[in-house]
């Protein structure tokens, strides 16, 4: 009698599984509350495999949204998803590619691996309020090698890079090349180190809280001599250079 039981149980398991793995995406997304700065269009395949043509954030499209869900990690409460989207070659596109883990019941926290994502510098500036305004180019490039954040910040291993950096010039776009930063945790916030060589002779240690609300940098630079006149007149903005040249930063 006892293993009838368990058939039947197991029996409507397997068939509770089935049906949600083949049921269609667009209609679960249309029945959720979606933020308002949230948007997304053309929705096809499965809620375990499926696609969407365009997801826009905050103004921000992504497009080509792919993503598998893992039906094992649902079954120990979590959700395990492998996310791709937009072109990697293309830098004027959002792209990202990697796992996302978070609770099925609780989203408070996110969980990364290998997880790589690239930002167009002008789409991200945009969004961000700066004592000054600036007409950036390039692309930054996020590699995280592990992340868990929830919700402050409580591992984080992985480095950040602005490839191509240019900023508008009164003669046109200044080229100063490539930033690279080690990120991790400090505390319940972040912590992003820049250090040399680099054409700003640029080194840098700044805390930002996972909220975005609260930042704190200190770090020094000297911009390289073969950098145009107006950034070495700019630069005097900050301050004057000490000794060795450098001119100290601290917000």
């Amino acid at each position: 009698m006892k293993s009838k039981v368990v058939w039947i149980i197991g029996g409507i398991i397997a068939f509770l599984v089935f049906a949600i793995a083949y049921m269609p995406a667009v209609h679960v997304i249309s029945r959720i509350d979606l933020p308002k700065n949230v948007s997304i269009s053309s929705v096809s395949g499965t809620l375990f495999s499926g696609k969407a043509q365009t997801i826009v954030v905050n103004g921000l499209p992504i497009n080509n949204l792919k993503w598998t869900l893992s039906p094992l990690h649902i079954l120990i409460g979590k959700v395990k998803v492998e996310v791709q989207a937009g072109n990697i070659r293309d830098k004027n596109e959002i792209a990202f590619q990697g796992p996302l883990t978070t609770g099925l019941l609780n989203q408070e926290y996110i969980d990364a691996e290998d997880f790589t994502l690239y930002l167009p510098v002008d789409r991200v500036l945009a969004q961000v309020r700066l004592p000054l305004p600036v007409n950036a180019g390039g692309r930054f490039k996020l590699t995280l090698d592990e992340l868990s954040v929830g919700p402050t910040c409580r591992v984080l291993s992985g480095r950040g890079d602005w490839l191509n950096a240019t900023v508008a010039g009164t003669q046109g776009p200044i080229d100063f090349g490539t930033y690279s930063a080690a990120l991790r945790c400090q505390g319940d916030d972040f912590g992003i180190s820049v250090t040399e060589p680099n054409l700003l002779g640029l080194t840098m240690d700044a805390i930002v809280a996972p909220t975005m609300n609260r930042f704190k940098v200190n770090g020094k630079f000297k911009p390289d001599s073969s950098l145009p006149q107006e950034v070495h007149q700019a630069s005097r903005l900050f301050g004057a250079p000490d000794a060795e040249g450098y001119i100290a930063i601290k917000l």
